[in-house]
């Protein structure tokens, strides 16, 4: 009979991918009365409440918004917006557009303003430049092992291991037992990986890959030993397997509901689906790199940000300052499913799911890679570089000194 690890690889690479075609929208800025552009990278569901609310509060404030539809429409439709004189009054800053718009001066510096109060500087840092903060964030993200306690459970454990070497025995047993141990996306840079990364970078007292953005280090230098013990820990243990290279993420959940994963990379987003199909299961944070501390995934979501050239700065702000306040966060983080970086609100977090935003992201215990040049190129990079240590034709050494030779292409 074949093993419900066989299964779960068959079954989601049998799976069919739904492309669903998207368009772009926008609007210009007004420059009459007090109406208000937002191009917003969150969607309608999301941000609808949340303008309906600021609206019924600021009744002489009209709110014209229009939403992207990804990150890379986003990104390419707002700068066109900019380079054509047609900036929104607030948009959204995020970890492949912040650089180039802090740069070239198409955000306004909100430094010291008021509604900034309650978020902790840790949150504002991929928004400051030379001192001054251009973004605000008001949620954060994080994403670890989620687990099935039952599969758990038939090979003798409560929980995820915390470091490597328990955590390739807990593969084995899984598989002795038929059961796919781990999955993660294929199509995006792994979350298994930079959660290693980060916990690497503890254990040195250094952010390596700001050394690198600033010229002082290379990424052989910082990322070697960490491919390193990625592969030690999750691909010659088995525990991610080989045949799941190319899995997308709808995939990846549905074989952990299956029944036929026991662990996949996740965070809240997922939590609803998982509920619904009657999992009993748990969140753990990644196994640390030896020596040092588990780490998550995560950061800051997307900042709210204001142009430069907004001839309507006055309502950008009441737009801003509701958004951190204590009614815009709790409809913003209800509708988007994300915690509250802000004191001004307290998010009701699955209880689950809680112990990682409570002792990893709160605690800055979190790690997730954001280029500054060249993200697309980049991204696209670590993607082939940890197929390929997965798939047995590269090297760790070979992958660091190839996203060395990517990012000299990208200056």
């Amino acid at each position: 009979m074949q093993s419900r690890m066989n299964k779960a690889i068959v079954a989601a690479l049998g799976a069919v991918a739904l492309i669903v075609p998207m368009a772009a929208c926008g609007s210009s800025s007004a420059d009459s009365g007090n109406s208000l552009t937002v191009y917003s990278y969150y969607n309608k569901a999301t941000m609808d409440p949340v303008v309906a609310a600021f609206e019924k509060a600021n009744p002489d404030i009209k709110v014209q918004i229009s939403y992207g539809q990804g990150d890379s429409e986003y990104n390419s439709t707002l700068q066109t917006r900019i380079a054509g004189n047609q900036a929104p009054d607030v948009f959204n800053l995020n970890g492949n557009n912040r650089a180039d718009l802090m740069n070239n001066g198409a955000v306004a510096d909100i430094t010291g303003a008021g509604y900034l109060k309650g978020i902790d500087e840790t949150y504002l840092t991929d928004y400051t430049k030379d001192g001054k903060i251009y973004g605000m964030p008001i949620s954060g993200w994080l994403a670890g092992v989620v687990y099935n306690k039952d599969l758990l459970k038939e090979v003798g454990y409560d929980s995820v291991p915390d470091n490597l070497d328990d955590f390739a025995a807990l593969a084995k047993k899984l598989k002795d037992k038929g059961i796919t141990p781990f999955l993660e996306n294929g199509q995006e840079m792994s979350g298994s990986l930079i959660g290693l990364l980060g916990s690497y970078y503890a254990s040195t007292g250094t952010d390596g890959d700001k050394e690198i953005y600033a010229g002082k280090s290379t990424f052989a230098d910082q990322w070697t030993k960490a491919f390193e013990a990625w592969n030690d820990g999750f691909i010659k243990s088995g525990a991610l397997p080989q045949e799941a290279t190319g899995l997308n993420a709808d995939q990846v959940k549905q074989s952990f509901i299956n029944g036929e994963a026991a662990m996949y990379r996740t965070g809240g987003w997922d939590v609803a689906d998982i509920k619904a199909a009657g999992v009993n299961y748990g969140f753990s944070p990644f196994p640390a790199y030896p020596g040092s501390e588990p780490y998550v995934d995560g950061g800051a979501d997307p900042a709210f940000a204001i142009s430069a050239k907004t001839k309507h700065k006055d309502a950008a702000e009441k737009f801003l300052t509701f958004m951190n306040s204590e009614e815009g966060l709790e409809l913003f983080t209800t509708a988007y499913g994300s915690a509250s970086v802000s004191s001004n609100y307290t998010s009701d977090i699955d209880e689950q799911l809680k112990p990682l935003y409570d002792d990893y992201f709160f605690k800055g215990k979190f790690h997730w890679v954001s280029f500054e040049k060249g993200s697309t190129a980049m991204s696209a990079e670590v993607i082939a570089q940890q197929q390929g240590i997965q798939g047995g034709t590269t090297t760790p050494t070979d992958a660091a000194k190839n996203l060395d030779a990517k990012w000299s292409s990208v200056q």
